[in-house]
């Protein structure tokens, strides 16, 4: 299959390599001359594509799955999107949980009040030109070098009981290969891990002195249940306190 990844950032380099090794037909671009080398090792073409000058993307033209990786929050990339004439039978944006109100909760996709108004414009001016879209809201990136013993090493922790929202770069390309062979199309899919686990536990620097109901209250979850109903998806890892 002739995949296109259109920004290949941290994740989107990791998502090329994983589906470069099962043999599909991988492009990614970027917008950075400097990271073509780096990027040529896991895909199979690789071409800068720079929304905010004029680019040539005739090379996306027979392209089935062409997956939107481009900053989510940021909308320099908005008016050279907007200009791309290319047609694709299937597309992918990845944004982010960021899009739910800071506030305590239970986040599902079903929530629409209060939404991030920089993140939510980027999705609807994907959804406008390319309405079949799946969105894929990603919460925190972790894996590898990602994690908060590395984020924490010259931090204090002030807020030790508090709940993550976290996904492993290995479940984001798992889910989006999932999604890619799956045919369903305009739906928006929260990929946060089932467990949220508080920092201090994932740190092993638990808050003894917290009440048992502070532990219940003043938290934000984001659910994936929709993710895990609609297709039985079991996490490769569902606890970040062993990611």
């Amino acid at each position: 299959m002739k995949i296109a990844i259109i920004g290949g950032g941290w994740v989107g380099k990791r998502l090329a390599k994983y589906l470069y090794e099962r043999n599909h037909h991988v492009i990614v671009t970027t917008t950075s001359p400097e990271k073509l080398t780096e990027l040529k090792t896991v895909a199979t073409e690789v071409h800068v594509l720079d929304f905010s000058k004029v680019s040539n993307t005739d090379f996306l033209n027979d392209v089935e799955v062409a997956i939107f990786s481009m900053p989510i929050s940021k909308n320099s990339w908005h008016k050279g999107f907007e200009n791309i004439e290319n047609r694709f039978p299937k597309t992918m944006l990845f944004s982010s949980t960021g899009i739910y109100p800071q506030k305590n909760g239970i986040f599902t996709e079903k929530d629409t009040q209060d939404l991030r108004t920089d993140i939510l414009d980027s999705e609807m001016l994907v959804l406008k030109k390319y309405p079949q879209t799946l969105i894929l809201r990603f919460g925190g990136l972790m894996g590898d070098e990602r994690s908060l013993q590395n984020f924490f090493r010259n931090k204090e922790i002030t807020h030790p009981e508090k709940r993550v929202n976290y996904i492993h770069h290995e479940d984001i390309s798992a889910i989006s290969e999932l999604l890619i062979h799956s045919d369903k199309t305009s739906e928006i899919y929260n990929i946060v891990a089932p467990k949220h686990p508080s920092i201090g536990e994932i740190l092993n620097k638990e808050n003894h002195n917290a009440s048992a109901d502070s532990d219940q209250l003043a938290q934000r979850i984001i659910s994936s249940e929709l993710l895990i109903q609609e297709f039985n998806y079991t996490f490769i890892h569902p606890n970040p306190k062993y990611f």
